[in-house]
């Protein structure tokens, strides 16, 4: 008895529980071998999101500084100044003012001939001889603007041709050897009332460290763990990497970060059920793929924001430059002969930069928001409304009949934004200048299509502003005084 009790349980070891035992462990062995996959994957996927990310941030910031060197140069006031040599007015207005709203660790002001006549160091006014330790790295930015290049972007502004944006150079350089984004761009005259010869051009110059201030600045807006810059390229333990090069291809700092790493975390989380699949194989496995089917959800909805935030302006939630790029390719893919026509809208608020200068900068985002939300509220679910930046905007009608609905919808617009609007205790009123502009043959007149609506808006500001303007009726009008 004892001996068939034996050759019984040697027999279950066998044919049950061995296969069991392999089966557990060729389970486990396989969840793990999976779930270390899938950590590596997911860390890498973050990897090269946080990647782009940080791309895109850095792109930001060298985009900002050089819209608030144009945002603060473009002064009637400022030309008088400089020309009058009123030191004072520069080093409030074009100096102490600028440190205030974006503190810049250099803010110097140029002549024609790049000799310094205001320097402003760390927020203190400096002796314009220490122009002369940085000369190197600024001239070799501000060269960009002169010569016949230089010369041809000045003239264009000057004759209304460049959008109403000033020209202006962004690049990389080393600073009492610390790496620093430098920029500058002329002194013109926002309005006819100057109009300022290249020769004569003063320039205006900002530069910014890439230092642990600045890093302190991004981990604090964007979440990014450990953030520094370097002039090593080589990264420390667990640290992601990205060169930042000059225009000419020259690395002149590293940006070195701390990365997110999903799988790594989830390995560790998930480690104690892993040890628990041992023994409880089916349990273990279902536990996993839970586990796993809902960090694969959050890396999506991850993504799904990453992208959102890609095509999105972050102040009013509307469309950006890329995101209405696209759409304006697809809508002119789609153009074809007997087709309805696409139209687009370009908009540019009217008065707005005294709203800014005079309630404040929060004021005037508030002022945007509300402009976006009562734009947003005459379009139909057809029609793409972008923001492109300050107080431009673009309207994509991506099939209308006839240019009178585009007529309309602008008409409605003006009315709607020269309603008041209550900021900061007071009543204010602005308007809007729209240009349109259409296309009914993608190969014919599509790739004009925005310049064409943006000299269409051009004649809308020139011929009084809180109108619009027809490129249309602009051409056939050109055209008859032609004849």
């Amino acid at each position: 008895m004892r001996r068939r009790e034996r050759r019984s349980g040697w027999q279950f070891s066998f044919q049950v529980l061995i296969p069991v035992i392999v089966a557990v462990v060729v389970t486990a062995g396989t969840a793990a071998g999976f779930v270390l996959w899938s950590a590596a994957k997911s860390d890498d996927r973050a990897l090269q999101r946080q990647t782009r990310l940080v791309e895109h941030i850095l792109k930001q910031e060298w985009d900002d500084i050089a819209s608030a060197e144009q945002d603060a140069t473009g002064w009637d006031e400022a030309v008088t100044a400089l020309r009058e040599g009123d030191l004072d007015w520069i080093d409030e207005n074009l100096g102490q003012g600028i440190y205030t709203t974006h503190a810049p660790n250099r803010i110097y002001v140029l002549d024609h001939a790049l000799k310094p006549i205001y320097a402003l160091r760390d927020g203190g006014k400096a002796p314009l001889d220490t122009f002369e330790a940085d000369r190197a790295s600024v001239v070799a930015v501000v060269d960009a603007l002169r010569g016949v290049d230089g010369d041809a972007a000045i003239d264009s502004y000057n004759n209304g041709f460049a959008d109403g944006t000033i020209p202006g150079s962004t690049d990389l350089g080393r600073i009492e050897g610390r790496p620093a984004l430098i920029s500058a761009v002329p002194v013109l005259s926002w309005s006819d009332a100057f109009d300022v010869h290249p020769s004569e051009a003063f320039y205006h110059v900002s530069a910014r460290f890439l230092d642990r201030t600045l890093a302190e600045e991004l981990m604090g807006q964007y979440l990014i763990d450990g953030a520094r810059f370097d002039i090593a390229p080589t990264p420390g333990a667990a640290e992601a990497v990205v060169a930042l090069d000059n225009k000419a291809g020259e690395p002149v700092a590293w940006f070195k970060w701390q990365p997110d790493r999903p799988g790594t975390l989830l390995l560790a989380e998930t480690a104690p059920a892993m040890g628990i699949a041992v023994l409880v194989a089916g349990l273990v496995i279902a536990i996993l793929m839970r586990s796993l089917r809902r960090s694969s959800a959050a890396l999506e909805a991850e993504r799904a924001r990453a992208e959102h935030q890609a095509l999105h302006d972050p102040l009013t939630g509307l469309a950006n430059r890329a995101m209405f790029q696209q759409r304006l390719t697809q809508a002119l893919e789609r153009l074809s002969p007997g087709s309805d026509p696409v139209a687009l809208l370009a908009l540019d608020l009217d008065r707005f930069k005294q709203v800014n200068d005079t309630l404040g900068h929060e004021a005037g985002d508030e002022l945007l928001r509300q402009v976006s939300g009562r734009i947003k509220a005459l379009l139909s679910d057809d029609d793409t409304l972008a923001r492109l930046g300050g107080d431009e905007f673009v309207i994509l009608q991506a099939a209308i009949k006839t240019v009178n609905e585009s007529r309309r919808l602008s008409e409605q617009i003006i009315s709607r934004v020269s309603e008041p609007y209550k900021l900061a205790g007071a009543d204010v009123r602005i308007g809007v200048s729209i240009g349109v502009a259409l296309a009914r043959d993608a190969a014919g007149d599509g790739l004009d299509l925005p310049a064409r609506a943006d000299f269409a808006l051009y004649q809308a500001k020139e011929s009084g502003r809180n109108q619009v303007k027809l490129y249309d009726e602009l051409a056939k009008e050109r055209n008859e005084a032609a004849a």
